[in-house]
């Protein structure tokens, strides 16, 4: 029987010593007679593995027992915590030792792919691309993708997102990464396609049949933007950032001389960059930014044009016909400057907040051109016909300008805050040119032109608000004084007051509002301002103005809301060159229905009644004589949208929106649309697209387009 025990002990022995112990603090070492009866005493407990536990050694054969197990034992590294005894011994071991806790990187994300079809696709093709622009093809219409990594070492966080690639007129791209408390990073990029050509545009040849526009562009815009922030709301927060704009490409532009306009084609290239950095100081109620930034901007233009181009004159000028046969421009534009920014916003007591901002800077700019142009003018200042010209110039220019802002806000009472701000925008420009040309005359005429222009713009605002709180209704009072003065140069149809114009803007403006709310089913919101006018720098800019809003909401189910709102406007200048009489409404209706928080199907739709109607005299270019545009429009504008969940996953979403215009431009555009999204297998859906663009004018039948796009693909997420 002592054999059979000292196996037992051996067996058991050996189990505690192949246990991985848990990291702790190693315990004080028993030492004596208690670590003895302490040995002793464990193995005795653990059960046998035999069926049948035979009575437990005593005495010697206990202490012998203890002394053969630990003898077998490999060292752990650290002391293990103190065993369970009884039934729990067996298994608690294994529970108490828990695995150490760590977290994997995770990626998430979804891509939508697919192909879009331009099918059916009738009518103008220039206005379709001045006002849809969507292309055929391969396309990535959105993509996002998130990775975490809690606890990296360089970085725990990356966000990427791609929207409309592959031909679109409008991309986007945003990468974020990061690490908690050490830095943040930031990249924008955008991509414009811009196109603009539209035959009835500034046109004065549509009489005669020609659809082709005098003013059209065809350009594209990129944009980068970056930013890095180091430790962000750290005590001191470095950053720096780093901004590049470019545009490129072609339209169309007019060539003007001896009262006539030339249509002619376009090269267009610019770009600006901008360098900053700064600091983030942050305190418990007072942060401030203080920031450094320099820009260079570069613009170049090409004009050209080679054939016979008989202008928009269709009359002799002192019996000579005027033609354009070949021309080029090329203007050169290059400038540089720092800038300076200060910001400071705090909350020094719970009542009291306020915002501050000031930016200087003072670009400098140089400018070169070149012309030369042949063809049938006549110089009006010298009485006399020529056959061709040659142009030189060089300008430069000082542009300071600095800008500011300061708001704050007051609580005296709970009920009572009172807002307000200020801001100021000050534009000065000082430029000086030399103009050198040479004619074609008989004999040669060589003219000298030496100028100097001044461009002062000053804007100031002022604002404030006094904001009660009667508990369901909130009252709103204030004023607005609006104040500047401006020397520019005197237009050319008002030669003979010298060679600037001043300019003064006075606004006195009255604010109200009030808000109103019912529980949680109703409330409404209305806001008013008036102005009885005084001066202006513009014709058509506000002067003797009301206007006013109301919005508001009525829940009539949780499930069911219906939304309206209407809003005026009333503006007139009564000055004896302005003479503008304007005015203009609008009132919507918005219905939205999601019963069950739309898991099934959810419903919107919405329409908007508007009218406006503006006189405003001006000067015939042809004939010099004073006339009146008016302009009318009544127009109904609407669309609705409706989601619906099948089986299987399948969701279907039908709905369009559509604009009918009276007035002086009827036009018609309609755009119907359904899709469908069915999933696969996984995270895995087949994604299906139809639209329908309809563009009718009852007055230019030539700018009418309409097409079919088609477009199907896959939605993939992970």
């Amino acid at each position: 029987m002592r054999t059979l025990h000292l196996a037992v002990m051996l067996v058991a022995a050996t189990a505690l010593a192949q246990e991985k112990p848990p990291v702790a603090t190693p315990e004080p070492k028993v030492a004596g007679k208690a670590a003895a009866a302490g040995d002793a005493a464990a193995p005795a407990q653990e059960k046998p593995p035999v069926a049948t536990p035979e009575p437990q050694p005593t005495g010697k054969a206990a202490a012998t027992g203890a002394a053969v197990a630990p003898a077998q034992e490999k060292p752990p590294v650290a002391t293990p915590e103190p065993q369970p005894t009884g039934k729990a011994a067996a298994t608690a071991p294994l529970a108490e030792v828990p695995p150490a806790a760590t977290v994997e990187p995770q990626l998430t994300g979804e891509i939508d792919v697919g192909y879009r079809f331009v099918q059916d696709a009738g009518g103008s093709r220039n206005v379709y691309r001045s006002i849809v622009n969507l292309g055929e093809g391969p396309k990535l219409f959105n993509g996002t993708a998130a990775w975490r990594n809690p606890g990296g070492k360089w970085m725990d966080r990356l966000e990427i997102t791609a929207n409309s690639w592959g031909g679109e007129p409008y991309n986007t791209g945003r990468l974020e990464a990061g690490l908690a408390g050490a830095y943040n990073f930031r990249l924008d990029y955008r991509n414009i396609s811009y196109f603009n050509s539209l035959p009835s545009f500034a046109n004065p040849l549509l009489g005669e049949g020609l659809f082709l526009s005098e003013r059209a562009m065809d350009l594209q815009r990129r944009s980068i933007d970056a930013e890095l922030k180091i430790k962000p709301g750290a005590r001191l927060s470095p950053f720096l950032g780093f901004y590049h704009g470019s545009g490129f490409g072609r339209g169309v532009t007019t060539f003007v001389t001896d009262g006539n306009e030339f249509p002619v084609s376009t090269n267009l290239n610019d770009r600006t960059e901008s360098f900053r950095g700064g600091v983030h100081v942050n305190f418990s109620r007072v942060n401030f930014t203080l920031e450094q930034g320099g820009t260079t901007f570069r613009d170049d233009q090409e004009i050209f044009y080679s054939g016979r181009n008989p202008g928009n004159r269709r009359t002799t000028l002192f019996g000579q016909s005027i033609l354009l046969n070949d021309l080029r421009q090329t203007y050169g534009v290059r400038g540089d400057g720092m800038f300076s920014r200060a910001a400071v916003s705090g909350r020094p007591w719970s009542r009291l907040s306020f915002t501050g901002q000031f930016l200087y800077s003072q670009p400098s700019m140089d400018v070169q051109y070149t012309g030369q142009s042949g063809g049938e003018f006549f110089l009006l200042s010298a009485i006399a016909p020529y056959t061709g010209q040659l142009e030189r110039s060089t300008g430069a220019a000082q542009r300071p300008h600095p800008a500011g802002s300061w708001s704050t806000e007051i609580r005296p009472f709970s009920r009572l805050r009172i807002v307000q701000s200020w801001y100021t925008d000050r534009f000065h420009v000082s430029a000086s040119s030399v103009l050198a040309q040479t004619y074609n005359t008989t004999p040669a005429t060589n003219l000298e032109t030496r100028a100097f222009d001044l461009l002062v713009v000053n804007y100031n605002q002022h604002q404030v608000d006094a904001i009660v709180d009667l508990g369901k209704l909130t009252l709103r009072g204030g004023h607005r004084y609006v104040w500047g003065d401006s020397v520019t140069r005197t237009p050319t149809l008002a030669q003979g007051q010298g060679p600037t114009r001043p300019g003064e803007l006075r606004r006195q403006v009255g604010l109200a509002g009030a808000t109103l709310r019912l529980g949680s089913r109703f409330d409404l919101a209305a806001d008013f301002e008036a102005s009885p006018g005084d001066r202006t720098y513009f014709r058509t800019d506000l002067m003797d103005y009301q206007r006013g809003k109301v919005r508001g909401r009525y829940r009539i189910r949780p499930s069911l809301v219906l939304s309206a709102a209407f809003a005026a406007l009333n503006n007139r200048n009564e000055a004896p060159d302005a003479n503008l009489d304007l005015r203009s409404q609008q009132s919507s209706l918005t219905l939205f229905w999601a019963p069950n928080q739309g898991k099934r199907v959810s419903f919107t739709a919405d329409y908007t009644r508007a009218t406006l109607r503006s006189d405003l005299p001006f000067l015939e270019p042809q004939t010099f004589t004073r006339a009146i545009s008016a302009y009318r429009d009544n127009g109904h504008h609407g669309g609705g949208w409706a989601e619906v969940s099948l089986a299987h996953g399948v969701r279907v979403s039908l709905g369009g929106s559509y604009s009918i215009n009276a007035g002086s431009r009827p036009t018609r555009y309609y755009q119907p649309q359904a899709r469908v999204v069915a999933p696969l297998a996984g995270k895995v859906a087949w994604t299906a697209e139809w639209r329908w663009f309809g563009f009718t004018e009852r007055r230019y039948a030539y700018e009418n387009f309409h097409t079919h796009l088609f477009a199907a693909g896959l939605r993939l997420g992970w």
